[in-house]
């Protein structure tokens, strides 16, 4: 006898009014286990799920619960998405201070390394360890209070590369080492994204 297994990747519903989506997303539920069923498909409820909805702070919190029968899951608070770590308020603290210890082992490596290396091997170690970093998600978060921590450690290890004492003024190091600022990086990846955006749907 032979049995086919199928799991559900990914469910989407839109309502504003959270009664009305509570309510309509269990009926689904419940119809995609009848239609699975009658397929002779085994949809498999035991998987990591994760239910997640953004909130506002001006709005009341109403926790949301999607199960059938013995099968319930609770919303998540936050999330991990491709790397990102998403929180229902979009406040971008948590994956910040995810990637934080990250950019702390950065700095300290390079102060253990950076009298034996020249400014062109600093640069290329920058960038490996601290702007793959410090940059991916960028274009979401980058705008966010907390991204001030990642602008501190970067004006550190800036600081480091040169030798420089920690009170100097970052301004002219970012010059000669043609290194972009945490907030200028935010703004080129958002002009990146809007140009090659557009250049899409010149060529469609």
């Amino acid at each position: 006898m032979k049995c086919v297994y199928c799991a559900v990747r990914t469910g989407s519903l839109t309502y504003f009014n959270f009664i009305e989506f509570s309510t309509t997303a269990n009926l689904v539920l419940a119809r995609m286990i009848e239609w699975f069923s009658a397929k002779k498909l085994f949809l498999n409820l035991e998987k990591k799920t994760n239910i997640f909805k953004f909130v506002t702070n001006n709005l009341p919190y109403c926790a949301l619960s999607i199960g059938n029968k013995d099968w319930y899951r609770e919303e998540a608070v936050h999330l991990k998405f491709l790397g990102i770590q998403i929180d229902n308020h979009l406040n971008w603290k948590n994956h910040i201070g995810q990637i934080i210890p990250k950019l702390s082992a950065a700095c300290y490596m390079v102060k253990q390394i950076f009298h034996i290396c020249n400014n062109d091997t600093l640069r290329s170690i920058y960038f490996a360890y601290f702007h793959t970093t410090a940059s991916y998600g960028t274009i979401l978060g980058g705008n966010s209070s907390y991204s001030k921590k990642i602008f501190t450690l970067q004006t550190r290890i800036i600081r480091i590369m040169v030798d420089a004492h920690p009170r100097t003024s970052c301004r002219r190091l970012f010059k000669k080492l043609e290194i972009l600022t945490v907030p200028s990086q935010y703004i080129y990846s958002l002009m990146s994204f809007f140009f090659i955006g557009n250049q899409e749907k010149i060529s469609d």
